[in-house]
C-alpha cells in the first residue's frame, strides 16, 4: 500500500469515527425520546385515572344527597362508610409516586471550539462520553444490519464459520490422540522391546503373513488337483488341504516366511554387498531391505521388482545416496510366456516376496529387519548432518546414517502403522464431527457433507488437531529424553524413536495445505472486490445526473 493510500484510509477511517460519534448521540436522543414518550403515556393515564376516580365519587355524593331521605340508619352507615374507603383509595392513588423512566442529560459536540471538527477533539469526546471508536464501519451499522453484513461477507467472501465448539472438538481429538501415542507407542523398541500398540502390529503382521501363506498352499494343491489323474490322488490332496485348515491355528510364522521366500524368490536378494560393485558402504542382513529398492512397499518398490526380474538385474541405493543397478547373483524365479503374462508374474512373484519379508526373514532372531516406509531409503541422499547417537564412538551420524540406524533398531514399515493409528484417530473424530455437523446441523446432504481436506474449514480443523497432537507427542519426546539425559547421545537417541514420524509428516503436509488455500482465498477476495469496484465505477459513471 502506498503512502497516498495511507493517508486516504487514515481519512476515511477518521471521517467513520466522526459519523460514529453523530450516530451514537443520535441513538441516544432517540433513547430519551422513546424514554420521554413512555413517560407521558404514564402521566396521562394516570391523570386520566384520576378524573374517573374524581367523576365516581361525585356521582355518589349527587345519589347520597338525593336519596338521603330514602334510606334507614343503617343503610346510611354502610353507604357513607363505602363513599369514605373510596376516598380515602382516591387520595392514596394520587399521593402514589409515578414509576418514571429516568431520562439522562446528552452532552454534544462544543460547536464554538475551533478545533470541534478535529481528529483530536472527536477521539478525546469519544473517550469523555464513553464511545467506542474501534471498527467505525462496521458499528454505523444497527445489531440487524450487522448480521445480515456478516451472512452476506460469510457467502460473497467464503469466510470461515467455525465456531468455539468446532476448534474445542478439534483440540480434543488432538489430545485423545495424543494420550493414545503416549501411552500405548511410546518409543519404538528393537526385538523383544516393542511394546503395545507396536507389539499389536507386528502381531497382527504375523497373522497376515501366515494367512497368505496358507492361502498360497491351498491354492497350489488346488492346482495339483486339477491335474491330478486318479480319484485317490484327489483324496489324498482334498485330505492335505482339511488338514491345513484344521490346523491353522498352529501354523508356525518362520516355516511360513520361509515357503514365502522358497516359493517367491527374486535375483534382487541380496543379503551382502561382497560382490556388488560399487557398493562403497557395508551392506548386511540388517539393512539389505533398506537399501534394495525393490523391497519397499510402494508403486516405486513395485516397479523398480518387476524391472529387476525382467532384466535380471539388482538396483540398491548405496549408503553414499546413490543408485546403482548391476546384474543379479542370485536366481529369480521363472518368468514364462510373453512380456505381459512376465510382467503379471513378477507382480505376483514381487509381492509373495514383499509378504516375505515384512515380519522378517526366516533365519531373523526375534522380531527381524522387516520392511522400509515407503520413501525411506531415499534419506540415504541426506549425506549431511552431524548427529553423535552412541557414547561409545566419537564418529557422528548424517541424516542418512540416522535413517539406516533407525531402521537397524526397529523403524521399519511394521513400527511406521503402530505411530500411523494415533493420527488416524484424530483424523478420523475430525472427519466423522464435519459430517456430522454440515449433515445434521446444517442439513446438507451427504454428498455436500464428505470431508474433503480441500474445503478450508475441515483443513484448518486438520490442523488444530494435528498441532494439539504433535504438541503432545513433541512434549512426551523431550521429557523421555531428558530422563536419558537429554542433549546426550542416548537422550537424542530415544528422542528420536519416541517421536511420531507420521504426526509431524500430516502436521507438516496441513500447514502447507492451509497456507496454500489461505492464499488461493485470498486471490478470490482481491478479484471480487475488484469487480465490486467495477461494477461500482459504471453504476455511477451511468448515472444520468452525476454531472448535473
Amino acid at each position: 500500500m502506498t503512502r497516498k493510500q495511507n493517508q486516504e484510509k487514515r481519512e476515511l477511517k477518521s471521517a467513520a469515527e466522526k459519523l460514529l460519534v453523530d450516530y451514537e448521540l443520535r441513538n441516544r436522543a432517540s433513547d430519551n425520546l422513546d424514554k420521554a414518550s413512555y413517560n407521558m403515556q404514564k402521566m396521562e393515564d394516570n391523570v386520566d385515572q384520576q378524573i374517573k376516580i374524581k367523576k365516581d365519587l361525585l356521582n355518589n355524593l349527587k345519589e347520597r344527597r338525593t336519596s338521603n331521605n330514602n334510606f334507614s340508619s343503617i343503610q346510611s352507615d354502610f353507604i357513607n362508610k363505602d363513599l369514605r374507603n373510596k376516598l380515602r383509595d382516591a387520595q392514596s392513588y394520587t399521593s402514589k409516586n409515578l414509576d418514571l423512566i429516568e431520562i439522562n442529560n446528552i452532552n454534544t459536540i462544543d460547536i464554538d471550539r475551533d478545533d470541534f471538527d478535529s481528529v483530536e477533539y472527536n477521539k478525546e469526546f469519544a473517550e469523555k462520553e464513553n464511545i467506542n471508536l474501534d471498527s467505525p464501519f462496521l458499528n454505523l451499522y444497527s445489531k440487524n444490519e450487522q448480521v445480515k453484513v456478516a451472512e452476506q461477507m460469510i457467502q460473497k467472501f467464503d469466510l470461515l464459520k467455525l465456531d468455539s465448539d468446532d476448534y474445542l472438538f478439534a483440540t480434543s481429538a488432538g489430545l485423545i490422540a495424543g494420550f493414545v501415542d503416549t501411552i500405548f507407542v511410546g518409543t519404538i523398541g528393537k526385538g523383544k522391546d516393542a511394546k503395545g500398540l507396536q507389539k499389536m502390529v507386528d502381531k497382527g503382521t504375523e497373522e497376515l503373513v501366515k494367512k497368505y501363506a496358507l492361502h498360497e498352499k491351498i491354492a497350489k494343491l488346488n492346482k495339483q488337483k486339477k491335474k491330478a489323474n486318479s480319484q485317490d490322488a484327489i483324496n489324498k490332496i482334498n485330505s492335505k488341504i482339511k488338514n491345513l485348515k484344521e490346523n491353522k491355528a498352529n501354523i508356525d510364522i518362520k516355516s511360513s516366511i520361509r515357503y514365502l521366500e522358497k516359493n517367491h524368490s527374486v535375483g534382487y536378494d541380496t543379503a551382502d554387498s561382497i560382490n556388488i560393485v560399487g557398493m562403497v558402504g557395508k551392506m548386511s542382513p540388517d539393512n539389505h531391505h533398506l537399501l534394495s529398492i525393490a523391497h519397499e512397499p510402494s508403486l516405486l518398490g513395485l516397479i523398480v521388482g518387476i524391472r529387476d526380474q525382467l532384466t535380471g538385474t539388482s538396483t540398491f541405493m548405496t549408503k553414499e545416496g546413490k543408485i546403482i543397478n548391476i546384474a543379479s547373483q542370485n536366481k529369480n524365479k521363472e518368468l514364462t510366456g510373453n512380456i505381459f503374462e512376465q510382467i503379471i508374474q513378477a507382480t505376483d512373484n514381487w509381492f509373495g516376496h514383499i509378504m516375505s519379508d515384512i515380519s522378517g526373514s526366516s533365519g531373523s532372531k526375534g522380531r527381524g529387519s522387516g520392511l522400509p516406509v515407503p520413501g525411506w531409503s531415499s534419506l540415504q541422499k541426506l549425506q549431511f548432518g552431524n548427529i553423535k547417537l552412541k557414547t561409545n564412538k566419537k564418529d557422528t551420524y548424517t541424516f542418512a546414517e540416522v535413517s539406516e540406524w533407525m531402521f537397524k533398531n526397529g523403524y521399519d514399515v511394521r513400527a511406521f502403522t503402530a505411530e500411523l493409528i494415533p493420527v488416524l484417530i484424530y483424523e478420523t473424530l475430525i472427519r466423522l464431527y464435519w459430517i456430522y455437523k454440515q449433515h445434521l446441523y446444517y442439513g446438507k446432504s451427504l454428498k455436500d457433507s464428505f470431508p474433503i481436506a480441500n474445503n478450508r474449514e475441515l483443513a484448518r480443523l486438520l490442523l488444530i488437531g494435528g498441532s494439539t497432537f504433535s504438541s503432545i507427542d513433541v512434549t512426551h519426546g523431550l521429557i523421555k529424553s531428558g530422563k536419558k539425559g537429554g542433549v546426550q547421545p542416548q537422550g537424542i537417541a530415544t528422542f528420536i524413536m519416541t517421536v511420531n514420524k507420521p504426526g509431524l509428516i500430516d502436521l507438516g503436509f496441513r500447514s502447507y495445505q492451509n497456507v496454500r488455500l489461505e492464499l488461493e482465498h485470498r486471490k478470490t477476495v482481491e478479484r471480487i472486490l475488484d469487480e465490486d469496484i467495477v461494477l461500482e465505477y459504471n453504476r455511477i459513471m451511468s448515472s444520468e445526473k452525476i454531472f448535473e
